[in-house]
């Protein structure tokens, strides 16, 4: 009896010392997991988020930080150095570092025709610019829609319109709309109207008198200072007088 229990003990050691054995061998490589080199790092990213490698750096965390370019700006990602997980993604603002722009690849910058054609459908083109800042470059538009003006931050590379900023023209005052209506038919300002409706800029109705008793309407506009139409009462008397 004895050496029987002594062979099934011998037994028994002998099997969990291989089942130990063989998980050890199977948990071992986790353990031992290397970190990704920076190579591998940089070719998880851009498979992950097609773009270009700006500069990647290892922290003492265990973790990649990669500064990438994508279609939709420059963008700080972090991985796990083991795994190659995305930890997290952020956009960085219009500038970045000196040191990251001479390092990435160079893109072409579009031309001022090219800025142009793209936003020729965000009004009447008044004046653009090339901006050149310490770390940042871009296009300044001023374009004039519907009597207003607004300014455009674009950018320089793919044209589109980092920020917007509506200007609009201060209204003339009464007394400028008279002397404009003085000045346009020679005559006297007596009465001022002034209207602003939805579907048209504001604009000031006149009535002038002139030195031969006849009487004006003139409508400027409030913003341009444009004389758009001249109604002179005598014609509206005539219009209204009928044959008896």
């Amino acid at each position: 009896m004895k050496i029987r229990k002594v062979l099934i003990t011998a037994g028994s050691t002998l099997v969990f010392g291989l089942l130990s054995f063989v998980g050890f061998q199977w948990w071992a490589p986790s353990l031992s997991a290397e970190s990704l080199t920076k190579e591998e790092v940089n070719q998880t990213a851009k498979d992950k988020f097609p773009g270009t490698i700006i500069k990647t750096t290892k922290s003492e965390g265990e973790e990649y930080q990669i500064e990438m370019q994508l279609e939709t700006g420059v963008y700080q990602i972090r991985m796990d150095a083991k795994s190659g997980e995305v930890r997290s993604i952020k956009k960085e603002t219009i500038g970045h570092t000196a040191e990251a722009a001479a390092e990435k690849t160079p893109r072409k910058q579009l031309t001022q025709n090219e800025i142009k054609a793209r936003i020729s459908s965000q009004g009447d083109l008044e004046q653009i610019d090339f901006v050149q800042e310490k770390d940042n470059s871009f296009y300044k538009a001023v374009v004039n829609k519907n009597n207003e003006k607004i300014t455009l931050i674009l950018d320089p590379y793919t044209g589109a319109i980092i920020d917007s900023t509506l200007v609009a023209d201060s209204i003339i005052t009464e007394s400028e709309a008279i002397a404009i209506a003085e000045k346009h038919v020679k005559g006297t300002g007596d009465d001022t109207e002034f209207y602003q409706p939805l579907d048209q800029t504001p604009y000031y109705l006149v009535e002038v008198e002139l030195e031969d008793d006849r009487d004006a309407v003139v409508q400027v506009d409030g913003y341009t200072k444009e004389v758009k139409t001249i109604t002179w009462e005598d014609d509206e008397e005539n219009d209204n007088d009928g044959p008896e």
